[in-house]
């Protein structure tokens, strides 16, 4: 095949696909327009209304609540077609034309239109700024001109934000080949990833043409361009409406894809990128062979942050290309690896079950409460993660959250539990902190901080009232690095809790090397409470050490009111258990008040 050389284009008018502006957000600078004409004028109704070509859409309006209408039914579909003049109908009842229309013999009732026609510089009519009355009234010249001068303003308006849109839109793009650049697919990634707490899944497919280099050293720059602007068309042409291609260096490409997306979605796109990949390029007496490797990744199924889904959709990529080119690798896909390294491991189907739930939003968060143990006032609550399994009914954390650890799905469980819990609890009283546990090794983790900002951006969550439960079951890792995630969590205003304090790792080597705003005491000292004398004393000593320490504490898995007695006697100050309250859906739609000793 051939390029065509660059050369003179037929010229054509102005549209408003052009001006980028139908369906935009309300703009202050075109509403200060129709109130200044409703000022002036003193009519009940004035419009910024652009004609499209099946319906007037208004960008600005006073006294009508209609955001569209249908172009035949348009005054102002007349008023354009005589750009130079102010159209003007004094009696829509008197005037054929108009004396049947809708809009004249039902709502709004128009008997009195005047539009000046918006005017692109190249004199093609898009719009009126319009003014409508209930009544018929007289317009005379002095009113023609001031609002053809209120359309006039309306035009500069229209082409400033056409020039400001189009600087957005060229910083966003690769110049070769028009694409997406990596500024403008880190914005659409961005964008596409925060739906996916509401089951939109998302897919990215990572290509790098095959021996591109060799190509582009033998036949020069100029050709490799060709191939690249070549390359970027014939992968447009072969992904779904609403996907989108990016360019992100060199060589190199990625398809996002745009919900509804699942494993066959990803397998039935990759083959028609091979498959337009496939056929090879003619130039100036050349023909070379076009050839690509794909890696292939699925939010949530395998990352849950943006910058995460790309890197592991380029190294299935990278295996792609290691395993002889021209196929594609699918990160995350546990029956393809299976299928080829033989047998599948029996250990594995569980593992796999669980990634699908994730995936497939079969997890359901319950809530317990904690309360103040001395008043029996509600402070908060903390999230709880059960799987609603389709064959063994619903299935408690202690039965999957080791599995989720072993088989390294505990990022991609506490990830989705973070999102839905803040989600969720956006929702509630304000006046209440909402606790969500993570595995301590999120903390030495890089990307813990963004993780939480971006759970907490995306749902609205006030940071003051998100508790992180850092589970004591693991070590943390890095201490320098842990310290320095959590002093800046701490500066979103983020408070954190050691979870299960004195079962696990090591209880006063967290205590020495972190600083906590809650200890959550394990259940097992409330357990043996008034049954042995020195975990009595271990209890006290512990509620002694908290406040040596500024640091609230927290009793775990109250059962009985004995427990709750002992507590109290003992200074806790918070508690929960199923003594106090039972996990469940959004529990604060309902009050919950736990019982109260009584007094006398």
């Amino acid at each position: 095949m051939s390029y065509p050389l660059p050369g003179n284009e037929i010229e054509r008018l102005a549209t408003l696909d052009d001006f980028r502006i139908l369906d935009t957000q309300p703009d202050r600078r075109f509403d200060n327009l129709v109130e200044i004409a409703t000022a002036h004028f003193g009519t009940p109704i004035a419009l910024v209304s652009l004609v499209d070509a099946d319906r007037q859409w208004f960008k600005a309006k006073v006294g009508l609540s209609a955001s569209e209408t249908p172009r035949k039914l348009a005054f102002c579909t007349h008023a354009i077609t005589t750009p130079d003049v102010v159209t003007v109908i004094e009696d829509a009842t008197l005037d054929s034309r108009f004396n049947t229309n809708a809009l004249v013999t039902g709502d709004p009732g128009i008997r009195f239109y005047a539009g000046a026609p918006i005017v692109a510089d190249d004199g093609s009519a898009l719009g009126t700024v319009c003014v409508i009355d209930r009544k018929p009234r007289k317009f005379g010249p002095e009113d023609r001109e001031m609002l053809a001068r209120l359309a006039d303003n309306a035009r500069s308006l229209m082409e400033l934000h056409r020039r400001n849109t189009m600087l957005r839109e060229a910083a966003d793009r690769d110049p070769l080949t028009g694409l997406l650049n990596r500024r403008g697919l880190d914005r659409e990634i961005e964008h596409a990833m925060g739906a996916t707490l509401a089951g939109e899944n998302c897919g990215l497919l990572y290509l790098d043409l095959d021996k591109f280099k060799h190509v582009n050293d033998t036949y020069g720059h100029e050709f490799g361009d060709a191939l690249l602007r070549e390359t970027a068309r014939r992968l447009q042409t072969a992904v779904r409406q609403g996907d989108l291609v990016a360019r992100v260096g060199g060589d190199e490409f990625v398809v996002l894809l745009i919900h509804p997306v699942d494993q066959s979605v990803l397998e039935q796109v990759s083959a028609r990128m091979l498959r337009a990949c496939a056929d090879p390029v003619m130039m100036l007496d050349h023909e070379v062979a076009l050839g690509v490797s794909i890696g292939a990744a699925q939010a949530p199924r395998d990352a849950v942050l943006p910058r995460d889904l790309l890197r592991v959709a380029d190294r299935a990529m990278f295996d792609a290309k290691r395993a002889g080119r021209g196929q594609v690798v699918f990160a995350g896909d546990w029956t393809a690896s299976n299928h080829h390294n033989g047998a599948a491991d029996a250990d594995s189907a569980p593992a796999a079950e669980l990634a699908m739930a994730i995936e497939r939003d079969q997890l359901f968060l319950e809530w317990q409460s904690s309360h103040n143990l001395a008043t029996g006032k509600l402070v908060g609550y903390e999230a709880l993660v059960r799987w609603r399994h389709p064959r063994l009914g619903v299935i408690s954390p202690n039965n999957f959250v080791p599995l989720a650890e072993a088989s390294g799905l505990s990022g991609r469980l506490d990830s989705w539990v973070l999102y839905r819990a803040c989600d969720e609890a956006a929702r509630g009283p304000a006046n209440l902190n909402y606790a969500v546990n993570l595995s301590a090794q999120w903390i030495a983790n890089g990307n813990i901080v963004p993780l939480v900002r971006t759970a907490l951006e995306r749902s609205g969550l006030a940071p003051d009232r998100l508790l992180l439960e850092i589970t004591e079951s693991t070590a943390i890792g890095s201490v320098a690095s842990a310290q320095h995630h959590m002093q800046q969590l701490r500066a979103l205003g983020i408070r954190l809790a050691l979870d299960d304090f004195g079962a696990g790792y090591s209880s006063l080597a967290y205590l020495q090397h972190y600083r906590f705003d809650v200890l959550k005491l394990d259940r097992t000292f409330v357990a043996g409470l008034g049954t042995d004398p020195r975990g009595d004393r271990l209890l006290e000593g512990v509620i002694h050490l908290s406040r040596l320490l500024n640091t609230s504490v927290v009793a775990e898995g109250i059962e009985t009111a004995r427990q709750l007695a002992r507590l109290r006697d003992a200074g806790c100050e918070f508690g929960q258990g199923f003594y106090l309250g039972r996990p469940a859906p959004a529990p604060w739609e309902i009050p919950v008040m736990m019982p109260v000793r009584k007094r006398g």
